[in-house]
This record gives C-alpha cells, structure tokens and sequence, in this order.
C-alpha cells in the first residue's frame, strides 16, 4: 500500500461541483420529502426577525410540505417508460442476456434506465459507470466466464463525481479525469495520458494522509463513464443550467408559504383576550395569568377617578387569511405549470387549444431528453460490448413517440375503417397497433406474416 500527503486531496472538489453543490444538495432535499426540508431548518425556512429560538422551533417542527416538485418530477420521468427498454432483436445474444441484469444486481435495462433518466431530470446530469469484475489468474475468457467475470453497470449520481475534465480528441469530446466518491474516506480517479487510461483508488487515513489502495489499467483505451445530460451546459465546463431549477425554486417558496399559513392560522384560530386600563394582578413579580373559558369571571374595578377597564377579545381575520390561501393556490397552480404539467392542472380553466399546445411544449422537452437517455445507454452499451469483446453496433429502443398519448381515443375505429376502404396497408395497421400499445411489446410483424397467417390459410397446419 502506497501513502502519500498530497497538497490537495482526492476528495477535494472540483469548481464545478461547488458551483452545482447548492442546486443538488437544495433538489436531494425536495425528493427526499418533508423529514429532509425540516433537517434543513433555515436553509429552507428562515427565523423571522426577532423571532425566539423556541417559538421557531414550534414553527418548524410544525411546518407543511406538499411534495408537488417531486409529483411533477415523477409524471416526466416515467414518460419513455410506457414501453420497455431494450436492445435490437439482432443484437448478439450475450448482450441480451447482461441487459436482463445490466448492474449485476438483478436490475433489468429497463429499470436501470429510469433509475438514471429520473436522476438526470432532477440534477440536471447522471452517469453511467461501464465497470468490469476483476479476475486473478484468469487467462483466457473461457476461465474469466467460469470465475463470473463480467461488465456491470453502476449508477453514478451527479454529486459523487467531484471531478471531471475532458478533450477534444480525434474529432470528439473524451474524459481524462474523473474523481468518483465512492464512500466517505473513498475515492477512485481514472486518468487518461498519452492514450493510456489509470485508475486508482484512494482511501483516508487520517491528517491528511491518503494511500492507494488499488490501482491498474482500463485496457479500453478511454475512461468508461458515460453521461446523460438534461441540462443546458455551460460551455465546456462541467457545470449546467438545469431545467428544472425554476420548479425546485418555487418549491421552496410553496413551503414557506404554506407553512407560515398555517403558523398564521395556528396562531389565530384561538382569540386572544386583551385587558385596557385593567391593572394585572402580580405573583412573583410577574403579571398573574388571567383565567379564561367556562365559569371564568374578570372584573375591571374602577380606578381612584372612577374610570374603569375593559375586556374584550381580539379574534381572527379571515380576509387576510383568505388571501394567504389564494396566494398558496396560485404558487401551486404556477409550479405544475413551470413542470409542464398542464393536463394536471386545473386544465378545466384551459381552452383545448391552450392545453394542447402546453403539453406538446412538454412532450417536446421530454422527447429530447428520451433520445439523450438513447445515446447514453447505447454508449454504455457499446463500452459494454469492448468488455466482452464483441464486435457489435447496437440500437436501445427508447420510447419517444409521446404524442400519441393525446390522441383521439377512436383512433383505432379510424384505422380499422381505413384499412377496411383500402386506404392503409395490413402491415401499416400493424405497425399503428403496436405504436398505440394495442399490441404488445413482443409481437413480431415478420413472424406474424411468415408463420402465423399463413396457418390460417386453406390447408396450412395447425
């Protein structure tokens, strides 16, 4: 084991993380629910002025939090998700059989995709480590098989990578240094110089003291991490515009609001008796607390020049609370349409036109992202391929055709007519019942002509 002190640590930030720190760390809490924003504490809920440490406390303790963030997260994560993920039918059948359990973890393409393309909508970026297990004393494939060596995917999320830098190299952008923290006190660093790639890994000693406590050769050539970017970036830098930073700002606001709503009427749904001109009783040298409720009698006797107090009680007003209920409403009712969610909400309040146009404008958003999700999982897929020495150029089909989940329900009736007068072909009859979902995602058109209609003809077998 190797030790060394370094001038600069491993687990050292990059600028660019510390300029994407704030917006992950603010979005972590979001997701993570109420628990997460009341552990924030001022981050979130700032103290009023003046406001004591207790009476914060309670307001804290007590605060409300509608997760409509991470609704409307979840209504555009699971849009390419419709139909499964998967490889092309000609893709080599070891590819097929790893992209059942693409992490080694039992997980399917399919939910390993969403995990990632969830990811990447919320931090604005996600990646995809292409690792291979390590074999000792392996020598030929057949022992690597044997011994369960493989590819695995891992999910990187955005905040473990502290480092990434990158070059334009032989017409494109390659990585050439990548700092991944992998736990606490752990971090591995891939290196490309002169075309070779390194990796290491470090881990804490104490005092600054880190040693190596790993190290060797990527034999691909390139560093096998692959991005998937929802993000505007900012130019070559590593850091990025997320599109959803809007809606996790008026979140924040929506907590603040809803909860000093409900401090307000917390505060004001009990009336508060006030005394003028009546002199307080004392004990201890503090005014005596005044008795109140059923069977309570106060008394304001009058002073040496015959003027007396008076008791009343100062209760709640309901305009100014009816505002502050309205101004909840129109916070909600902006964030789900910053999430272009138009369709969820209050759509009612919307003309057909309006509403259609808003959920393209969404649908279009998505769109991009699902075909920046297809080429990240077909680069993942061909680092994949390098692993196993595969010569192999392969498709991940991705669900993009969004549109088609605002369409007339009767459709399908307009097909069957259509294809009934001859204005559309069996096969393209097909080919919009499986686009629609009508048939499943296993149907094969050239199995159904060659093999199954054929049955059906005069003397086919059955």
């Amino acid at each position: 084991m190797k030790i060394d002190k370094v001038l600069q640590s491993p687990n050292t930030p990059s600028a660019d993380w510390r300029a994407m720190s704030g917006y992950w760390e603010k979005v972590d809490a979001i997701v993570n629910g109420r628990d997460s924003m009341i552990e924030a504490g001022e981050e979130y809920l700032p103290k009023f002025p003046n406001e004591t440490r207790n009476d914060y406390a309670f307001r804290l303790k007590t605060a409300k939090f509608t997760n409509v963030y991470r609704d409307i997260l979840e209504g555009l994560a699971q849009k390419p998700f419709a139909h499964e993920v998967m490889i092309n039918e000609s893709a080599p059948n070891a590819l097929k059989e790893l992209a059942e359990d693409v992490d080694g973890r039992g997980n399917h393409l399919h939910v390993f995709a969403a995990e990632t393309f969830f990811a990447g909508i919320n931090k604005a970026v996600d990646w995809i480590l292409v690792d291979y297990t390590r074999t000792e004393g392996a020598r030929t494939v057949e022992q690597e098989r044997a011994s369960g060596a493989r590819p695995y995917w891992v999910h990187i999320p955005a905040d473990a990578v502290l480092e990434v830098a990158s070059e334009v190299i032989q017409g494109r952008e390659q990585l050439t240094r990548v700092r991944i923290l992998e736990e606490k006190g752990r971090v591995r660093t891939f290196e490309r110089t002169d075309g070779n790639v390194t990796w290491k890994v470090e881990t804490e000693q104490g005092d600054g003291v880190w040693a190596v406590e790993d190290e060797g050769i990527v034999t691909l050539g390139e560093i096998p991490l692959v991005p998937f970017v929802t993000g505007r970036r900012r130019g070559k830098k590593w850091q990025f515009q997320p599109a959803m930073r809007d809606a996790a700002d008026l979140q924040i606001e929506l907590y603040q609001q809803e909860t000093n709503l409900k401090h307000i009427k917390t505060m004001t749904c009990f009336p508060m008796l006030a005394g003028n001109g009546v002199q307080p009783d004392m004990e201890g040298g503090k005014p005596k607390a005044v008795p109140v409720g059923p069977n309570a009698v106060l008394y304001a006797p009058p002073n040496a020049d015959g003027n007396h107090g008076t008791w009343e009680w100062i209760g709640t007003d309901a305009a100014t609370l009816n505002f502050l209920a309205a101004d909840v409403q129109t916070t909600t009712k902006e964030l789900r349409e910053i999430g272009r969610q138009p369709l969820t909400a209050q759509s009612g309040n919307l003309t057909v036109i309006t509403t259609a146009f808003a959920a393209q404008k969404g649908n279009n958003a998505v769109q991009a992202w699902a075909l920046q999700l297809k080429d990240t999982l077909e680069n993942a897929m061909r680092l994949t391929a390098e692993w196993m020495s595969i010569s192999a150029d392969v498709e991940v089909i991705v669900f993009t055709d969004f549109g088609i989940e605002d369409m007339d329900d009767r459709a399908p009736e307009h097909l069957l007519k259509a294809r009934e007068i001859g204005d559309l072909s069996s096969t393209t009859l097909r080919e919009e019942f499986k686009r629609r979902g009508i048939l499943g995602p296993e149907f094969d058109e050239e199995n159904e002509v060659t093999e199954r209609l054929l049955l059906e003809l005069p003397g086919g077998e059955f």
